[in-house]
């Protein structure tokens, strides 16, 4: 039979100062180890709350820039609309017709001017060769002493927009034998 005070003393670490020394050591190894995950767990959180608010952040700039973006184009169109308001009213009380249409011609000046300052620019068409990429021809006329494929009327303007096409040029254009 075994002794059991024989085998609990083979299980035992002995003390010593020298094993003492060696498992504090250890335990402070170990101790540093955790300090530091948790140094790291604790940045990684510090981390991803500062992206989460900076995403959050970008998203309100974003909906806030989507949702302001024409504040300018109302600015720049708000003397537009106060001249219709003024020619609306001068309208009902003229006498001369001629000073209602120069009115409205300036009216149609300011327009013209607004939309080339925000890229908009009317299509070409009268006298210019159909161009299916920014002419839609709606109507033929056979005219013998003009060129076919020539423009000869404009029947809705067309405009692109910083050089995109907004909306084709609906026009006449000559076509012999039609």
């Amino acid at each position: 039979m075994k002794d059991k005070n024989n085998d609990k003393k083979n299980n035992e670490i002995p003390e010593t100062k020298e094993t003492i020394t060696i498992l504090k050591t250890e335990y402070e190894a170990l101790k540093a180890k955790c300090d530091e995950k948790d140094d790291f767990q604790d940045k990684y959180l510090r981390a991803h709350a500062e992206f989460e608010n900076a995403r959050k952040r970008i998203e309100k700039d974003k909906y806030d820039s989507l949702k302001y973006a024409n504040e300018n184009f109302v600015l720049d169109f708000l003397p537009i609309i106060d001249s219709l308001e003024m020619s609306e009213k001068h309208i009902k009380e003229a006498k001369d017709f001629k000073a209602v249409q120069e009115g409205v011609d300036m009216i149609h000046v300011l327009i013209q001017k607004f939309l080339k300052d925000i890229g908009v620019e009317k299509i070409k068409t009268i006298r210019e060769k159909f161009d299916p990429h920014f002419h839609e021809a709606v109507e033929t006329v056979d005219i013998k002493d003009k060129e076919e494929g020539t423009i000869v009327e404009e029947l809705k303007p067309g405009y692109t927009f910083n050089g995109k096409l907004l909306r084709p040029a609906s026009v006449k254009t000559v076509k012999h034998g039609g």
